[in-house]
């Protein structure tokens, strides 16, 4: 979809939202992970062949996968696919050049020893990889013991290497305690079903877990994981298998379906930026339902959270559907916001979402508004301590600092108050150091970061730098004009995998092109 614009931005904000109502999966980008994981554990599936295709078209010149910070793991589930269908040779590998998976796999291995051999690289905060790494370690390293005899000179090779080394960061002895905990049939966390592809049974569709319409943790990995085997045409969760797989010719997303997360993101992004659209009622109620007395997930099957809980809960409110934050509040720990209970690491965007549905409604002064105000500052001076000394904020559930700053700056900016003020610019002046030419982000720089960038620069107040901050918003509106958002964007959203969702990147750049095209006609 390329983005639109000014004079027929309400028709693509509409189609967006129409599509959003019309897909209760979500428009989520292929992920190499998970189709890896799905190549080695579910050879029967329809779609097989295409993701093993996938998977070495999206192999990158020096053997790994995955974008910069975030290859290792891409690259150890490719890489591992890779050896399992080479060395175990079905039919349904075989519909694809013995010796292109034995050359994808070997300069898949030798780009994990390069990945590896640093130990200065920081290991991304991607979901469970604390097991995932060590668990896709050893599966790899048992292919490596049994590549002394190969006949493929490619592949023997390998074994002269040596085994992968295991970074420090990770938990391998962690993976051993919840391994040996499933499979000794001890029941673990519903939010750890999501990796059961990772940490489960040996059991075929293991009693502990319980899937939803079909799904294991709204994971397609997981599910796969779980059955095991092929099941009867009619069992849920290979229904659920197919009708993923189909909508992408064969290949799965990180995560599915997802559609409380897409819905409520598009929705507020047009209201922040002032979008005209008409938000289907559908959407609203299909929220509404979903809404518990602990909140909301990005998706059936996934855990509750505060970041889906918030973002939803100011989605009704601005829409006039008002609720008690009461759900929201639940993450409250009297001086953040947790996204759910025990997480690793805290979300500045999660206090940043918290933060503008309590000002939303502490905003509509009803008779429960003061009861949100300590929270609310309590999150807005949290927002203010996480800040980084170059102005810029970063969170775990994307892979770019200028998303993580353009959430907190525009919660800072509505409700944070004259104190948040010198966050808000400290922030503008670390977007101007970072411009390059007509973009900002990663590499030569990507449309959606560059959009989060216009976004900063558009809540400055301050006098000064006025002319460099004119010309950055006129720069990016003209990278903006000529964006296009496909499933192919550069992915840069956090889960297990890094990914896009696809949707909601298409109303960013919807948006903020909005906004800077209604300055630009003094509306």
């Amino acid at each position: 979809m390329r983005i639109t614009p000014y004079a027929t931005t309400t028709t693509s904000a509409d189609a967006l939202l129409r599509e959003a109502a019309a897909d209760d999966w979500a428009l989520i980008s292929p992920s190499v992970y998970e189709c890896g994981r799905i190549v080695s554990d579910a050879p029967w599936l329809d779609g097989h062949s295409a993701r093993l295709r996938f998977l070495l078209d999206e192999q990158a010149v020096d053997g790994g996968w995955g974008v910069p910070g975030f290859r290792l793991v891409t690259s150890l589930s490719a890489t591992e696919a890779l050896l399992t269908a080479h060395r175990r040779g079905l039919p349904v590998d075989r519909e694809l050049p013995a010796d292109a998976l034995a050359a994808g796999a070997g300069a898949g291995v030798q780009a994990l020893r390069t990945l590896l051999d640093h130990d200065e690289t920081p290991l991304p905060d991607l979901v469970a990889i604390e097991v995932l790494v060590p668990r896709l370690i050893d599966l790899v390293n048992d292919h490596l013991r049994q590549l002394g005899h190969a006949t493929d000179p490619a592949l023997a090779e390998l074994v002269r290497g040596g085994p992968l080394r295991t970074p420090a960061a990770t938990a391998p002895e962690l993976l051993v305690q919840i391994r040996g905990a499933t499979a000794s049939a001890h029941p673990v966390p519903p939010k750890l079903w999501h990796s059961w592809e990772i940490i489960g049974s040996d059991l075929s569709e293991d009693p502990a877990v319980t899937p939803v319409s079909g799904s294991v943790g709204c994971s397609p990995a997981a599910t796969a994981a779980w059955l095991r085997t092929r099941p009867e045409p009619s069992h849920p969760s290979l229904r659920y298998l197919n009708a993923v797989q189909s909508r992408s010719n064969g290949l799965f997303p990180v995560g599915a379906p997802m559609p409380h997360f897409e819905r409520s993101w598009i929705i507020n992004l047009f209201h922040v930026h002032g979008v005209p659209c008409h938000v289907p009622e559908s959407v609203l109620s299909s929220l509404e339902s979903a809404l518990g007395d602990d909140g909301i997930a990005a998706g059936d099957g996934l855990p509750v959270d505060a970041d889906d809980t918030a973002s939803v809960l100011w989605a009704l409110d601005v829409h006039g559907r008002i609720h008690d934050l009461a759900p929201l509040l639940h993450y409250y720990d009297g001086t953040r916001f947790f996204t759910y209970p025990e997480e690793r690491t805290p979300s500045p965007t999660a206090n940043a979402h918290a933060l503008e549905a309590l000002g939303q409604r502490i905003g509509r002064r009803g008779g429960d508004a003061g009861r949100y105000e300590a929270p609310a500052r309590a999150a807005r001076d949290w927002l203010i301590s996480a800040q980084s000394g170059d102005g810029s904020w970063t969170d775990k559930w994307h892979g770019s600092p200028f998303y993580a700053t353009a959430t907190c700056v525009n919660a800072l900016a509505t409700y944070g108050g004259p104190q948040a003020r010198p966050a808000i610019e400290r922030a503008v002046e670390w977007i101007l150091d970072t411009r390059q030419g007509d973009r900002w982000g990663h590499g030569r720089g990507t449309e959606e970061e560059t959009a989060y960038a216009a976004w900063i620069l558009g809540l400055s107040n301050s006098a000064a730098n006025r002319a460099d901050i004119r010309s950055g918003l006129a720069a990016a509106r003209e990278t903006l004009v000529g964006a296009e958002v496909t499933e192919r964007t550069p992915a840069l959203w956090i889960g297990k995998d890094v990914y896009t969702p696809v949707r909601i990147v298409r109303a960013t750049c919807l948006a903020v092109l909005h906004s800077l095209n209604r300055d630009d006609h003094g509306n």
